[in-house]
């Protein structure tokens, strides 16, 4: 089956990672390349994507096929046999960081005969997400860190009265 894949080490725990990647809303914020209605339970559900020109989302069936955390999660979406995309995560590390693998798979009888043409933009999408994804994690960081907002707007206030 053809299929493009990326490895990036990111910063955070495998189940920090996790988080931002099934949860709904973190999904949401980072901008996967597919959006699925039901990321955190196994079986099918709805995705949806945009394609450049038009107005409204394509909504195709999906299905949830690994969900085993924090380290792998994969769903696929298509007609079976025909055109199937697989889109999968797996994590690795410790609390020292984690190395996530994104895979995009095409099958079906289409799948093969396009993949020469999709590969390479599909490569350049997935790298895209990573980043995307990575810019979050370290937003997300940032935002999360106990007190820093509060201590520097105490600090702000404190120079202003003198």
């Amino acid at each position: 089956m053809p299929q493009t894949r990326n490895t990036v080490t990111l910063h955070g725990t495998p189940l920090r990672i996790w988080s931002a990647l099934v949860d709904r809303d973190q999904r949401r914020a980072w901008g996967p390349l597919i959006e699925l209605d039901a990321t955190d339970r196994l079986g099918k559900t709805e995705s949806s994507f945009f394609v450049n020109g038009w107005s409204r989302p394509i909504r195709t069936p999906a299905s949830v096929d690994r969900l085993d955390k924090p380290r792998c999660f994969a769903w696929s979406c298509g007609l079976r046999f025909v055109f199937e995309l697989e889109e999968r995560f797996e994590l690795s590390g410790d609390d020292g960081g984690t190395l996530m693998t994104h895979s995009v798979a095409v099958k079906g009888a289409l799948g093969y005969l396009f993949a020469s043409f999709m590969l390479g933009r599909l490569r350049l999408l997935v790298i895209e997400a990573d980043e995307r994804f990575a810019t979050y994690l370290r937003w997300r960081v940032g935002r999360s860190a106990p007190g820093n907002a509060s201590a520097a707007w105490t600090r702000r206030g404190k120079r202003k009265a003198r």
